[in-house]
């Protein structure tokens, strides 16, 4: 009996671990271990990816001046799509003296979109370097960081559309504001943090005990692995109250985005280089993954994330506020800005069968 107690309390021990670790990693990681220095430990040459799409890919830590922070590596990466000279850049990563040479010889830097409201880090560098250049940003960012109204201006309040002439953009309905993009001429799809490409057994850097901490997080927080991809399932945990049914919203977004010619992925994050190829199969068994109903795992995450992030506002400022109906809602670009931000370009063919 007594065996049996021990056996059961350790099961609900770990189980709670599991889902408090899993529902406010994210959150602490981005408010409490990443510092505003974040250094850049090397990088590489623009990859060409087709003839007008290049990947610029960096290899960061979460900042320089607190001992964890340098301890948690990732890759970093923009997407570069060239028209007639022009040039726009999906996710802005380190501007290096090498990078801005490159770039200089694709062209002129016409946009930079920062695809979602936790992707700015770098941004700064880019309006100091390119001041004629436009700068969108996700309506959630003219909240967060009111500084960057007198800078950029907001994606439209369309959930698709194109910012840049060849691509088309998806915003999937999370609060964080993803837009996912489409490059057509390369049939490569562009996800900063929703998709993740799987790591390699051995992973080639990062302390031991950073690798483990890393390797658990994941294991308890992505879908079951797609070919090479995973979903980030744990985004289900942090999706903001009264606003309907988001995972039927969800859903219906990815199985459109799915129905485009997709035959290559790159992602923000992850240990590969430049993009990876993916079949039909592993987009289907994808969207089943996305398909799937919010677990008990999800729901008493939710609650975790709730009772504290929102219990803890000022702690959690960079999350919180993007709950506000402001950061969701209330920000509204002018006709004017509509349409000098939305380009015409033809709709995107969905891939026969």
């Amino acid at each position: 009996m007594f065996e049996a107690i021990i056996i059961i309390t350790s099961i609900v021990v770990i189980f709670t671990i599991a889902i408090i670790v899993r529902s406010m990693w994210d959150p602490f990681y981005c408010c409490c271990m990443t510092t505003s220095d974040i250094g850049v430990l090397s990088s590489a040459s623009l990859i060409k990816i087709s003839s007008s799409v290049y990947i610029s890919e960096h290899f960061i830590n979460s900042g320089n001046s607190g001992k964890w922070a340098r301890s948690i590596t990732k890759f970093s990466r923009m997407l570069v799509v060239v028209h007639n000279g022009e040039l726009c850049l999906y996710n802005p990563c380190p501007l290096t003296p090498e990078l801005q040479k490159e770039l200089a010889e694709l062209g002129s830097i016409q946009r930079v979109v920062v695809t979602n409201c936790f992707h700015y880090a770098f941004l700064t560098q880019y309006i100091d370097a390119y001041p004629e250049a436009t700068f969108l940003v996700p309506q959630g960012m003219m909240w967060k960081r009111p500084a960057l109204q007198q800078h950029c201006i907001a994606i439209p309040a369309a959930t698709e559309g194109s910012l840049f002439a060849g691509t088309h953009y998806f915003r999937l309905p999370d609060f964080y504001q993803e837009h996912v993009i489409f490059v057509e001429e390369a049939s490569l799809l562009y996800c900063s943090d929703t998709l993740y490409i799987r790591e390699p057994k051995t992973r080639p850097h990062g302390r031991l005990g950073v690798r483990l901490m890393q390797e658990f997080i994941r294991s308890i927080s992505f879908s079951q692995p797609c070919g090479v991809i995973h979903y980030f399932d744990y985004v289900r945990q942090f999706r903001y109250p009264h606003s309907g049914d988001l995972h039927k919203e969800n859903v219906e977004r990815w199985r459109k985005i799915f129905a485009l010619p997709i035959t290559r992925i790159t992602t923000g994050h992850g240990v590969f280089r430049g993009s990876v190829s993916v079949t039909n199969t592993e987009l289907k068994n994808l969207l089943r993954c996305i398909e799937r109903k919010d677990s008990w795992m999800d729901r008493a995450g939710r609650l975790v994330f709730r009772l504290c992030v929102h219990g803890a506002p000022n702690r959690y400022r960079d999350w919180t506020c993007l709950y506000d109906e402001e950061a969701q809602f209330g920000y509204r670009p002018s006709l004017n800005e509509e349409k000098r931000n939305v380009v015409d370009t033809p709709p995107v063919k969905a891939k026969a069968g």
